[in-house]
């Protein structure tokens, strides 16, 4: 009996980075590191519509970025893990420092 093919860690963490390549995505993201929010309030919160943020959501959900409970009749949304802003602090981080290194060099 032959096994099916396991993904390699690359190829997970490509497909994680891929979904992490959206800028909807990451202000989603930035917002569920305040506190867990139905579709609505992130919408609102974000000023997108709830269509665009329910597929952004299914995105990130696929990745197992964010999770969702039921509550009563909504859907509550959270990051699965704290570390994930911390992660994207540390690209600002790295970005912003590229960015002056940059800056520095035409000035």
């Amino acid at each position: 009996m032959v096994n099916p093919p396991v993904h390699s860690i690359f190829e997970i963490q490509a497909e994680f980075c891929k979904a992490m390549g959206n800028a909807a995505r990451l202000k989603i993201i930035h917002l569920l590191r305040e506190r867990s929010m139905n579709v609505s309030e992130i919408a609102e919160s974000a000023g997108f519509s709830q269509s665009l943020v329910s597929r952004q959501l299914s995105v990130l959900r696929n990745v197992g970025v964010v999770e969702c409970r039921r509550q009563g009749n909504e859907m509550i949304y959270q990051l699965t893990d704290e570390t994930i802003g911390e992660m994207c602090d540390l690209v600002r981080k790295v970005l912003t420092a590229h960015m002056q290194k940059q800056s520095q060099a035409l000035g």
